[in-house]
């Protein structure tokens, strides 16, 4: 829903007195194009079983780095926005001059902001989605440097936390305990681009630009495993990504997605990237890798775009490491006893791969939410985990209903 609905109703006057406020800046991360940040208030109220009778403020955390920014000088608008209410803005800030009038101060103690209704701000009606109904959180910052929030918390009547998620959950974790790793190192970043009419993001593409080869394929000769961790931004809807591969010889292994009749020596999962953030890929070879020549590595995905200026998203590598498998470790002096005492194969220590476990967190669309097997938070803590609803997702749902 545009700006223009939300404010529908409103005098002239106090419309444009409300955009000469708005346009100033769109300094907060992941903000629309007006400068705002929103979040809906129904996916974080039925994420965290909370009901909107109960919900009478919020407060915004502010990341580290962003909270610096603050405390140098920063200000804008905290909105709680409905249809009954239109575009209800509250103005915070700090550092402002004594003859401004704010309603809302940035508390240094907690790194955040609090704003506080005497009464239940949004009804069942708002959260119903009936027809142009709707319930939001909205934050603006008109001066100040660039800024992040690290969390959003939905408070009581006392102004109490009722439950809280991080703001932007995109990212996975990938248990890498099995392997000994080393960083490689990078020659770029890379981005994401289009070829034969899917995005990618290139590791190493011998057919490629100077840009498009990132590392040095002797650095995984004997490897086992090899992990990319790539960045993504402005993710809007989920994208699937998994790692192609082939080493230049004539047996080498080689991965081209799920099902393709040429895989052999290698497996792969994909991964949905469902929200900004890190997620990491991880290839594990059948034998150590034995690199004779040339390889080609990649992110691939289904996702389809005529140009590069056409691709919705931004990608890049951060990090790519040479895994190799630990050895087996001693067994205990008490696992010794008992595999003594008996010649069963079960009492016997086996070391386990676990280099494919992964914890899961939701926190995007309903749609994002039935594609985030592979997706979990990658900043947090760890009492939030149980809100799989992630703010970031929220703001994605929002910005639709607002568009």
């Amino acid at each position: 829903m545009k700006i223009s609905k939300i404010l529908a109703g409103m005098s002239a006057m106090a419309l444009a007195a409300s955009m000469m406020t708005i346009g100033a800046s769109a300094a907060i991360t992941g903000a629309d194009k007006d400068g705002n940040m929103i979040y809906d208030v129904k996916t974080l109220t039925e994420a965290n079983n909370i009901k909107i009778s109960d919900v009478y403020g919020v407060r915004a955390y502010f990341s580290d780095s962003a909270a610096g920014v603050v405390e140098q000088g920063a200000g804008g608008g905290f909105i709680f926005s409905s249809k009954s209410n239109n575009w209800n803005q509250k103005q915070w800030c700090n550092g402002c001059g004594e003859s401004e009038t704010h309603d809302i101060q940035y508390d240094a103690n907690t790194k955040s902001i609090t704003r506080l209704e005497k009464t239940p701000f949004w009804t069942d009606v708002d959260v119903s989605d009936t027809e142009g109904e709707y319930a939001q959180i909205a934050f603006s910052e008109w001066w100040g440097g660039d800024i992040d929030f690290s969390k959003i918390v939905l408070l009581d009547k006392d102004g109490k936390e009722i439950e809280g998620t991080d703001v932007n959950p995109g990212g996975n974790s990938v248990d890498l305990s099995a392997y000994d790793a080393t960083e490689v190192t990078l020659a770029g970043n890379g981005k994401a681009k289009v070829d034969t009419g899917k995005v990618r993001v290139n590791v190493n593409n011998p057919w490629g630009e100077d840009v498009d080869k990132l590392i040095t394929p002797a650095d995984f000769e004997g490897v086992d495993a090899i992990a990319v961790t790539a960045e993504f931004d402005a993710i809007t809807d989920p994208v699937d990504f998994a790692i192609n591969f082939a080493i230049f010889s004539d047996n080498g292994p080689q991965y081209w997605g799920e099902g393709n009749a040429a895989n052999k020596g290698c497996s792969t999962e994909a991964v949905t990237v469902n929200a900004d953030g890190s997620y990491t890929f991880l290839l594990k070879f059948d034998e150590p890798l034995t690199v004779d020549g040339d390889l080609f590595l990649d992110l691939q995905s289904a996702f389809e775009a005529a140009t590069d200026d056409d691709i919705p998203f931004a990608a890049k590598v951060t990090s790519v490491k040479a895994l190799t498998l630990k050895d087996a470790p001693a067994p205990s002096e008490s696992t010794a006893d008992s595999t003594e005492s008996t010649d069963s194969d079960e009492s016997k220590v086996i070391p386990t791969d676990s280099s494919d476990s992964k914890t899961n967190s939701a926190a995007t669309s309903s749609k994002a939410a039935n594609n985030a097997s592979n997706t979990n938070p990658s900043t947090g803590a760890a009492a939030l985990a149980a809100v799989g609803v992630a703010l970031a997702g929220a703001a994605v749902v929002a910005t639709k209903k607002r568009k």
